[in-house]
C-alpha cells in the first residue's frame, strides 16, 4: 500500500465570534475537481497547490457567507485552515512512521520562476524574497460572468494573505523566493506549485499528478483543422 493510501481524511474548523469556517482534507481521490470560491482566482491557485501535493479539500461549512465578501478574511482563513489540515497530516504521518518533515522546491509558470522551502517545525513565519525590484501586491487578475462582465477580481496583497495564514495554522517555517517574476498570474500560480511541491516531500504525499490532471482547469488543448474549398470560409 502507497504512502498516499494510508493518509486519513481530517476535517478543520476554525471559529471566531465573526465566523465559521469547515473543510475536510483528503488524499486526491479524482481528477478535475473545482475549489469553489468567491475568489475564483484562490480557488483557481489552490488547486495548483493541493494536485502538487495529491490531496483534495472540500468546503463544508460556511456559517457567515457576508464574511467571505471581505477578501482578506477569506484568503488568510482558508490559508489557516489548509494549512491546519495539512499540518494534523504532518503530525500522524510522522507518527506513523516518519516524515522529512521540511523540503525546497522551485516551480515555473511560463517567465516566473518562484522557490519555496517549507519546515514543520510549530515556528510560524513568513518571509519573501523578490529578486530585482518588481512589485507583487498590484491587481493579478479578474474573472467575467457569461455576459462579459467583470464580477471579481483579486490583488496580490491578499493572495499572500494565504500563505501568511498557511504559515499559522500548520505552525511552519516558510520562505519564499521570487526568483523571476512577470505576468503576476504566473508568479501566484509558480508560487502556490512550489509550496504544494514542498508540502508533497515534506508529509510524504509525494508530489505527482493522477491520471487525467493538467497543471490548470481548462486542460490539454485540442485543435481541430478542416480543409476548405478555395473560397470558403
Amino acid at each position: 500500500m502507497s504512502e498516499l493510501q494510508t493518509i486519513k481524511p481530517v476535517r478543520v474548523c476554525r471559529e471566531t465570534r465573526e465566523t465559521r469556517f469547515a473543510v475536510t482534507l483528503g488524499p486526491r481521490q479524482k481528477a478535475g475537481d473545482r475549489i469553489d470560491l468567491p475568489n475564483q482566482l484562490l480557488g483557481h491557485l489552490l488547486d495548483h497547490l493541493l494536485k502538487a501535493c495529491s490531496l483534495s479539500i472540500e468546503i463544508v461549512d460556511v456559517s457567515w457567507p457576508g464574511s467571505w465578501q471581505f477578501d482578506h478574511v477569506l484568503c488568510e482563513d482558508i490559508g489557516q485552515l489548509v494549512g491546519h489540515g495539512i499540518g494534523a497530516i504532518h503530525d500522524a504521518q510522522a507518527a506513523a512512521g516518519g516524515v522529512a518533515g521540511r523540503a525546497t522546491a522551485t516551480a515555473a509558470m511560463d517567465e516566473a520562476h518562484v522557490e519555496c522551502l517549507v519546515s514543520f517545525e510549530g515556528r510560524p513565519r513568513c518571509e519573501w524574497t523578490v529578486v530585482g525590484s518588481e512589485g507583487i501586491d498590484g491587481f493579478v487578475d479578474a474573472w467575467y460572468n457569461d455576459s462579459g462582465i467583470m464580477t471579481g477580481w483579486a490583488s496580490g496583497t491578499n493572495l499572500r494573505q494565504f500563505f501568511e495564514g498557511f504559515t499559522i495554522g500548520a505552525g511552519a517555517t516558510l520562505a519564499i523566493v521570487i526568483r523571476k517574476g512577470g505576468n503576476l498570474h504566473h508568479v501566484y500560480e509558480a508560487a502556490f506549485r512550489a509550496l504544494g511541491d514542498a508540502i508533497g516531500t515534506s508529509i510524504g504525499t509525494g508530489a505527482s499528478r493522477i491520471p487525467g490532471d493538467t497543471s490548470g482547469l481548462a486542460g490539454t488543448p485540442r485543435y481541430v483543422v478542416d480543409s476548405l474549398e478555395p473560397g470558403a470560409q
